[in-house]
């Protein structure tokens, strides 16, 4: 759970949005760059924080 707050406040801090609203924010409505650039972000905080995501299917 303690991974999820830090996650949470990195991910508020870096958007400047709550994180609900910063993810909520649809893949498809994103530039290029801003896919590219939250692609690389997540990636780096996942691995920074040692979670692994599993696949719903």
């Amino acid at each position: 759970m303690e991974k999820v707050k830090v996650l949470t406040s990195l991910l508020e801090e870096r958007s400047g949005l709550d994180v609900r609203k910063a993810l909520a924010r649809h893949y498809e409505y994103m530039t290029n760059e801003e896919a590219e650039n939250y692609d690389a972000e997540l990636e780096y905080l996942l691995n920074y924080l040692y979670i692994e995501v599993e696949l719903p299917f």
